[in-house]
């Protein structure tokens, strides 16, 4: 569920009770809107994740790993600039809203002690992380705001640091049941979306489980319900809120999370919530893999447009080389018209625009009528005809070659665009870049050559029920490595036919036919025909798998092999999505 200001309040005093003391260690911006702050306190480390992405924004201390980019961003040198080594004095909320501030005892240049406070604004695509010196003046933001892009308030640095606007609502900290009974005494609209308009940080999902959980109607209309009852109800609520705190993920019957809650909502199926021991935990299981796909996705938007295009172009050039086929007919009549005609000089009269022959290549000698230009002489037609038969001829010997590497395009191409959706890291989308590179499909980047090498990116590693390692690569580049350096006897798969990855199973002996069926799915998980109800996966020992010498990255032949027909189902693909993000976690 989004991060409303009831959450946070939730999670402001899980943060509080974990960090309050601790130490900056590291300053990370895996990505353009989010931080990560390695935080030293009570003997353990913590990772503090403050995200401002407009549809993920959030704090939270998290387990999962981010990567990193090779050289950090201009904010996070400045952050490592003031914050490291700093000690959190304070974490808070503000006016029960979506807004946390971090305040930091830190050190000037003079070693004098400093505050200094981070601002997290969870609002929408209007979200942003703000450094404020102790005199309120802006240090730095992660996303700037200048006057043009808002009325209300700018947000550069050596500004004064002003909140959001805030809306006239009564906070859930500090709010009495006189206060509340009066506000809601002059509203007529539903009891939840009375709450909403009354009380800060109160979004629809959250309303209406206060009322669950006090057991009032969410849609009795305000006029019509004893105010000051339900005030005071609401009022003692707010008061011990803090005591209700049993943080859960829920689950769909899949077994995939969709959402999270500071604890158990009656709103929601009580058997699909499970308990997790903190909100950052609960958080962490709802957002494992979610991230990472965002981030890539993002990243690789270009690259798939870019894909698509290409695709789109070669899938044209194919059609036209195959009209040019089409018209073999049309070719070959051309050769005999020229025939005809040059055997029949004697029978082309001056002006004609077209003469009857007798077609001798036909077996039944039927008359043909073949057109003439009366600009030509007899012997001019024949040769324009021989010409023509000439120029389609060789055009079809062209048509020809051109198809076979057209194919060979058209499977690297969608190949890739199937990578895409495998990408995990900058190393995975870096080779993907590196093969439509290599094939034409892009240009060189000349800026890449000052930077540093990026690692080879890393296949997925699965376990199978009964231990055996099953690896899986993202890409033609991993698919390449994964199969030629597997051992002879190990066992090789991949979904017939269509895009997909090459899958190995990490055993020289005969695979358990549960290991089996298990890799089979992988194969069809990550293919192209994943959602097919009866995909056809081959598998055969690697010895029988082959490499030309100017095949693409990916491109392999192979012997000896059965087939399974996989059909998988959405607890299958649940299962896979699952073990896929833990992997992601322990990256």
């Amino acid at each position: 569920m989004p991060m409303d200001g009831f959450t946070l309040s939730y999670m402001q005093r899980e943060l509080h009770a974990a960090l309050l003391g601790g130490r900056v260690d590291k300053v990370n911006q895996p990505e353009r809107d989010a931080l990560v702050l390695g935080i030293r306190s009570g003997g353990s480390n913590h990772k503090l994740l403050l995200n401002a992405n407009a549809n993920q924004a959030r704090a939270q201390l998290t387990v999962q790993t981010y990567e990193n980019p090779v050289e950090p961003p201009m904010f996070c040198m400045l952050l490592r600039k003031h914050l490291m080594g700093a000690r959190i004095t304070d974490v808070a909320q503000v006016a029960g809203d979506r807004i946390l501030v971090i305040t930091f005892d830190c050190m000037d240049e003079m070693s004098d002690h400093v505050q200094k406070k981070l601002y997290l604004e969870i609002m929408g695509r209007h979200s942003n992380l703000t450094l404020v010196n102790h005199e309120g003046v802006i240090i730095d933001a992660i996303r700037h705001v200048n006057s043009e892009m808002s009325r209300v308030r700018t947000v550069l640095p050596g500004g004064i640091y002003q909140l959001p606007p805030q809306p006239d609502k009564l906070t859930p900290e500090s709010m009495s049941a006189e206060a509340l009974a009066q506000r809601l005494g002059q509203l007529s609209m539903p009891l939840s979306k009375a709450l909403m308009e009354c009380v800060a940080g109160m979004a629809s999902v959250c309303s209406k489980e206060v009322c669950a959980q006090l057991g009032l109607d969410a849609q009795a209309p305000c006029n019509e319900l004893n105010i000051a009852v339900i005030s005071a109800q609401l009022s003692d609520f707010y008061t011990n809120a803090a005591e209700l705190a049993k943080p859960v993920t829920q689950y769909d019957d899949a077994g995939l999370a969709i959402d999270f809650f500071p604890f158990p909502y009656l709103t929601r199926d009580a058997d699909n919530q499970k308990p997790a021991e903190t909100l950052s935990a609960a958080m962490d299981a709802f957002y494992l893999g979610r991230d990472l796909r965002m981030r890539m996705q993002q990243k690789s938007l270009g690259l798939q447009k870019h894909i698509k295009s290409a695709l789109e172009r070669t899938e044209k050039k194919k059609a036209i080389m195959l009209e040019t086929l089409a018209n073999a007919d049309k070719t070959e009549q051309n050769r005999i018209y020229g025939d005809l005609l040059t055997a029949n000089l004697h029978l082309l009269g001056k002006g004609q625009e077209s003469v009857t022959l007798q077609n001798y290549y036909d077996e039944n000698l039927p008359m043909v009528t073949i057109p003439v230009s009366t600009r030509l002489t007899p012997v001019q037609n024949a040769q324009s005809y021989y010409k023509k038969y000439r120029k389609a001829k060789v055009a079809e010997q062209y048509a020809e070659q051109q198809l076979v590497q057209i194919d060979r395009d058209l499977a690297l191409l969608e190949g890739a665009l199937d990578d895409l959706d495998k990408c995990e890291s900058s190393a995975d989308l870096a080779e993907v870049r590196y093969v439509l590179t290599e094939n034409g499909f892009l240009r060189p980047d000349a800026s890449q050559r000052k930077k540093k090498k990026l690692p080879e990116g890393k296949p997925y590693r699965f376990t199978a029920p009964d231990g055996t390692l099953i690896e899986v690569g993202k890409n033609s580049m991993q698919n390449d490595r994964l199969t030629l350096h597997a051992r002879g006897n190990e066992t090789w798969l991949h979904a017939q036919g269509i895009p997909g990855s090459h899958v190995i199973i990490r055993s020289e002996s005969e695979p358990s036919d549960e290991t089996l069926l298990y890799a089979c799915k992988l194969a069809a998980y990550y293919s192209k025909g994943r959602n097919h109800p009866a995909l056809p996966v081959d598998y055969t020992k690697r010895k029988y798998v082959k490499k030309s010498a100017n095949a693409a990255a990916g491109m392999v032949t192979y012997t000896h092999f059965q087939t399974a027909i996989i059909g998988l189902t959405q607890a299958d693909q649940a299962q896979i999505m699952k073990a896929a993000a833990k992997l992601d976690q322990g990256r």
